[in-house]
C-alpha cells in the first residue's frame, strides 16, 4: 500500500497534521524503517558517527598531555622553594622570630606553593638567621638576583629545612581543554540525552535551542572554577623517564599520545612504523601508526583533529544556511504575493555569484579563518533550501488540513511552524546530507590551496597540501588524508541517497 506524505487522507474537520496515516501507522515510523533496511545507508550513518566522535573527543584521543599523571615534577621545586624563600624574607624584617612561629609560617608557605614538603625544628633558628641575612643581601633589588649565590643560598634552605617534592596528581588532557572544547562536549552530551528521552521533549526547535543555552551557561560556569591553563610541560620527558616507574609514578595516556602541533624534528617524513622493518628503526624511536609529515608531527593525530574541522565546516555551515533557507522559502511560499516575488528575486540574485570563486576572494583579501569559510558557505549556499521550501510550502499551503487549522483560528505562526513545516521537511533532510559533504569537499579543496583554515590548524586538505611536492616519497600524507575525505563524503551521500528513497511517496512501504 503506497502511503502518501500529503493530507489527502485527513479529515477535513480534524486539525490534525497528516503525519498519523491511516490505520494509525506513523509515516515517519514507516520512512525510519525503510531507511533501517538500507543496508548501505546503515553502513554509512555508522561511519558517520565514527567521525563524530573523533571530531567531538579528540583532546581525549590524541594529545601529548596524559589524561593522568601521578609523580613529582622536578620543574615545581626551584619554582616552590623560590616562593617560600622570597616570603620568608618579608617575615624576617621582625628580627625576634620564634621557632614556633617560624615553623607555622614556613608549614603556610609550604602549602601555600602546595608542591614542597618541608621539615623545619626550632633548633634550625640560628642557621636561618645567618641565610636570611645572606638572602637579604642577594635579593637587595628586586629582579637583579646573582644566580649563582642564589643557587647557593636555595641548596643551603633545601639541607636546612630538608624540603622534598610532594608528589602531585595531574589531570593535564582535561585542564587543557579550551572554551570552543568544552562547550561541544556539554553539548554533545545534551543532544545525545535529547535524543534518548526525544518522546517527553517539546519541538526539535525549542530542544535544541535549550541544549545550546544550557551548554553555554555549563562552560561559563566551568571555565569560572577550571580556566584554561597554558601548559607548557613536556610530559613525554617525564614518562619517558627511566626512573618515572621506580619513583612511584603512573600515567594513563591517550590512545594517540601525539599533539596536534607536537614537532618531533628528529623523526620528520617517518613512514607508518609498522611499514619499516626492526632492524631500520632507531632506538627510541617512536610509534605512528600513519607516519609523521615533513615537520614530524604525527598524521593520525592530526587526522583525528582534522575530523572536527570538517565536522564544523559541515554541520555548522549547513545548519545555518538550512536554517535561513527554511525560513526565507516558508515566508515566500506561505504568503505568496508580494513577498514571495521580492525574496524570490533575492534568490536568484545570490544564487548568480559563484560560491567558491567568491570563497576565495574573501580568504585572499582578510586573514584565513575557518570562521570565514563558514559564513561564506552560509550566505551563499541557503537559495537550495529557500527554493525547495517555497515549493514544498506552495504545494501544502492550500491543503485542508491547513484550511481546517485556519478556521480553527489558528496563527500563521502556528500554521507554518506547527503544521506545514513537519510535513515540508522529508526534501530538505536530503539536501541537508549532500550538503554536508559539499561542505567538506570545500574546505578540503581551499586548505589544500592553502586558502583553507589557518596554521598550524590541521585539516585533511592540510595535509594533502603538505605532501604534494614529494608524493611518491612521502605517499602517506596523501593516500589516508585523501582516503578519509573520499568515506566520509561518500556516506553523507549514501546517507542522503537512503533518506530520499526512504521518504519517496511513490514508494511502497
Amino acid at each position: 500500500m503506497a502511503i502518501q506524505t500529503g493530507p489527502a487522507n485527513a479529515p477535513a474537520s480534524a486539525p490534525e497534521p497528516p503525519e498519523r496515516e491511516q490505520g494509525g501507522r506513523d509515516y515517519w515510523a514507516l520512512a525510519l524503517r525503510d531507511f533501517r533496511r538500507n543496508w548501505l545507508s546503515m553502513g554509512g550513518l555508522g561511519v558517520i558517527g565514527v567521525v563524530i566522535f573523533l571530531a567531538v573527543f579528540c583532546p581525549f584521543l590524541a594529545n601529548q598531555r596524559p589524561l593522568y599523571i601521578h609523580t613529582t615534577f622536578p620543574g615545581d621545586f626551584d619554582n616552590s622553594l623560590q616562593i617560600v624563600i622570597e616570603r620568608l624574607t618579608l617575615l624576617s624584617k621582625d628580627e625576634e622570630i620564634t621557632g614556633d612561629r617560624l615553623a607555622r609560617s614556613h608549614r603556610q608557605l609550604a602549602l601555600h606553593s602546595g608542591r614542597l614538603a618541608v621539615h623545619l625544628t626550632p633548633e634550625d633558628l640560628e642557621s636561618y638567621r645567618d641565610l636570611r641575612d645572606r638572602l637579604r643581601e642577594a635579593v637587595a633589588v628586586p629582579g637583579d638576583y646573582d644566580a649563582e649565590v642564589l643557587t647557593g643560598l636555595v641548596a643551603g634552605f633545601q639541607q636546612l629545612f630538608d624540603a622534598e617534592l610532594r608528589p602531585l596528581t595531574r589531570y593535564p588532557a582535561l585542564r587543557a581543554l579550551t572554551t570552543g572544547e568544552v562547550y561541544t562536549l556539554l553539548l554533545f552530551f545534551l543532544l545525545c540525552g535529547a535524543f534518548f528521552v526525544r518522546r517527553r521533549l517539546p519541538s526539535l526547535l525549542i530542544t535544541v535551542g535549550g541544549a545550546l543555552a544550557i551548554a553555554g551557561a555549563g562552560t561559563v560556569v566551568w571555565k569560572s572554577i577550571y580556566p584554561t591553563i597554558s601548559d607548557t610541560t613536556s610530559y613525554r620527558r617525564i614518562w619517558n623517564a627511566p626512573d618515572f616507574h621506580e619513583q612511584g609514578g603512573r600515567v594513563l595516556l591517550v590512545p594517540v599520545p601525539y599533539g596536534e602541533n607536537e614537532n618531533i624534528v628528529a623523526e620528520a617524513r617517518q613512514p607508518p612504523t609498522f611499514l619499516i622493518p626492526e632492524d631500520e628503526r632507531r632506538f627510541g624511536q617512536n610509534w605512528h601508526w600513519l607516519g609523521t609529515d615533513t615537520n614530524g608531527r604525527d598524521v593520525l593525530s592530526r587526522m583525528i583533529y582534522g575530523a572536527r574541522v570538517s565536522m564544523l565546516v559541515g554541520i555548522v555551515a549547513v545548519g545555518i544556511y538550512t536554517a535561513i533557507g527554511i525560513l526565507l522559502g516558508a515566508l515566500a511560499g506561505y504568503f505568496g504575493g508580494w513577498v514571495d516575488m521580492a525574496l524570490s528575486r533575492v534568490i536568484e540574485i545570490v544564487i548568480c555569484f559563484p560560491a567558491l570563486m567568491l570563497i576565495l576572494a574573501v580568504q585572499a583579501f582578510l586573514a584565513p579563518s575557518l570562521m570565514n569559510i563558514i559564513l561564506a558557505l552560509a550566505l551563499l549556499w541557503w537559495t537550495g533550501v529557500a527554493r525547495l521550501q517555497r515549493a514544498e510550502f506552495l504545494r501544502l499551503v492550500n491543503q485542508d488540513f491547513v484550511q481546517s487549522v485556519r478556521a480553527l483560528g489558528g496563527s500563521n505562526v502556528r500554521i507554518i511552524f506547527r503544521h506545514i513545516l513537519p510535513n515540508g521537511l522529508g526534501p530538505i533532510l536530503v539536501l541537508v546530507s549532500f550538503g554536508i559533504a559539499g561542505s567538506i569537499l570545500v574546505e578540503s579543496g581551499l586548505s589544500f590551496l592553502g586558502f583553507g583554515v589557518p596554521q598550524p590548524m590541521a585539516s585533511w586538505g592540510d595535509l594533502l597540501n603538505n605532501g604534494r611536492n614529494d608524493i611518491q616519497g612521502t605517499w602517506w600524507l596523501t593516500v589516508f588524508p585523501g582516503m578519509a575525505i573520499f568515506i566520509t563524503v561518500t556516506c553523507f551521500n549514501l546517507v542522503g541517497e537512503g533518506v530520499r528513497d526512504a521518504l519517496d511517496p511513490r514508494r511502497e512501504h
